[in-house]
């Protein structure tokens, strides 16, 4: 069952067994959630704004990981997951400065509760588990 932004939670299931992976999905799903209760709280853009920095710099540290990992075994679709997390960095990047520069609205929580946290579960439910079967595989 598909998680909802409002119970978007890491779960047993989105483990690719590469420990430091899977340990950077938690991290991920952990750091979402906080921001989605920050957002939920009502808390000070400030601390919103500290939350989706985080965010984004363990994003792109996470991307580089699963990269290298990707390489060790010469993933077939590598160029898909790399193009996935361009898409990512630069949408992230998007919502990021539109927040920086809107500030708290509507349509800025709506976008990182739903377009964010859905992209998540479904970028480390689908490609990152076809990854993890085949880098298990070999």
């Amino acid at each position: 069952m598909k998680n909802t932004s409002a119970t978007l939670r890491w779960q047993n299931e989105y483990k690719i067994n590469i420990p430091t992976i899977d340990a950077q999905h938690k991290q991920l799903f952990n750091t979402y959630t906080d921001l989605n209760q920050a957002l939920k709280a009502g808390l000070k853009p400030s601390v919103i704004e500290d939350t989706l920095n985080r965010l984004q710099l363990y994003v792109t540290r996470h991307f580089t990981m699963e990269e290298k990992y990707m390489e060790e075994v010469e993933y077939p679709r590598m160029a898909e997951q790399v193009a996935a997390h361009e898409y990512f960095s630069s949408r992230f990047n998007e919502i990021l400065q539109e927040f920086k520069s809107s500030g708290l609205t509507p349509a800025i929580v709506k976008t990182i509760q739903n377009e964010l946290g859905n992209w998540l579960q479904d970028h480390v439910a689908e490609l990152d588990m076809d990854f993890g079967r085949f880098y298990n595989s070999r």
